[in-house]
């Protein structure tokens, strides 16, 4: 580990780990260790009190005594997660402002119901720009044609980001696709990240419902260079919301292989194990603690377990952690 993550410059750094090795070097040695100057040093033993990681000792050589790391960096770490969290909650407050922006940047779609998209750049954009003002849920239908690379990369990455914000995500997607074994392994690493995903024999035409709001469908289904409507009717998005519903209904679920968690399931397994909170967990691994609660809940229907400590125990047994 780097001490400069945790707020250290490379001289604080390195006069703190020689202070560790031997608390009774005093500036010069300090000084030469490092490579630097005694102005230096004292500058440096100065911040490392700032950190809390030093405290005032007359009667050390460099006037200074350092902590027992494991308290003093353990708190320290302690403190910035606490205002990671802070700015975090700060900056997810901001959505519903930047909405409200966003509706004032955009007036002249607030009156238009329905718009024509043609140029795939412009709606994998527009796709970008709505998905990330998406706060519940995200439903879409997925027809067995081929999309381009840069198409499937910009939809793992904002799956991703939603999934990572604790929207719920469900996909349909046209059972021919299984017939490919990276699509396969592909879904299972989605599913693994909260998405639910079902199956119906096709042809399907596609469909993506945000917050059950806004639909973006085929201008053409016949022609796939047609372009998109995307729809904010209310009327027909509440159709095609009951339209996805009907077919959720009668898919079939995905059945992923048994036995094989993802690592992110079992950094989650090991985290929880360690005592570790939900709320740092979530955090080390990048997502809400909403989608954290999900996977566990998935993870112990997986083991069979009714609590989290028989959870771990099965766990541990199948080798998982």
């Amino acid at each position: 580990m780097s001490l400069r993550d945790l707020g250290f410059d490379a001289v604080q750094e390195g006069v703190y780990r020689s202070l560790l090795a031997d608390p009774l070097r005093d500036n010069s040695t300090l000084a030469s260790l490092t490579l630097t100057d005694e102005s230096a040093v004292r500058n440096a033993l100065a911040g490392l009190l700032a950190l809390g990681v030093v405290e005032v000792a007359a009667t050390a050589p460099c006037g200074y005594a350092p902590g027992d790391p494991e308290v003093v960096v353990g708190e320290l770490i302690e403190r910035l997660e606490q205002e990671t969290l802070r700015r975090q909650q700060k900056i997810g407050g901001t959505r519903t402002e930047l909405a409200g922006l966003a509706a004032g940047f955009r007036h002249d779609a607030r009156t238009v119901e329905v718009e024509h998209i043609t140029e795939p750049e412009r709606i994998r954009e527009r796709l970008a720009e709505l998905c990330f003002f998406t706060r519940s849920s995200v439903y879409a239908v997925q027809p067995a044609r081929a999309s381009s690379e840069a198409a499937r990369a910009e939809a793992s990455r904002l799956d991703n980001r939603s999934l990572g914000r604790g929207v719920t995500m469900r996909i349909i997607y046209d059972e021919r696709v299984l017939r490919a074994e990276r699509t396969r392994a592909r879904l299972g690493e989605r599913t693994a990240s909260g998405a639910q995903i079902r199956f119906l024999p096709g042809p399907l035409a596609r469909l993506i419902l945000l917050d059950e709001r806004i639909a973006i469908v085929p201008s053409d289904p016949t022609d796939a260079g047609s372009g998109a409507l995307v729809v904010h009717q209310p009327g027909i998005v509440s159709e095609l919301v009951a339209r996805f519903r009907q077919l959720w209904d009668g898919a079939q679920d995905f059945a992923e292989p048994a036995g094989t968690p993802s690592d992110d399931d079992r950094s989650v397994l090991r985290m929880l194990a360690s005592g570790l909170t939900d709320e740092l967990v979530a955090r080390q691994i990048g997502v809400s603690v909403r989608h954290l609660r999900r996977r566990i809940a998935r993870l112990m229907d997986e083991l069979g377990a009714d609590s989290r400590f028989q959870a771990g125990m099965a766990a541990a047994r199948r080798g998982w952690i």
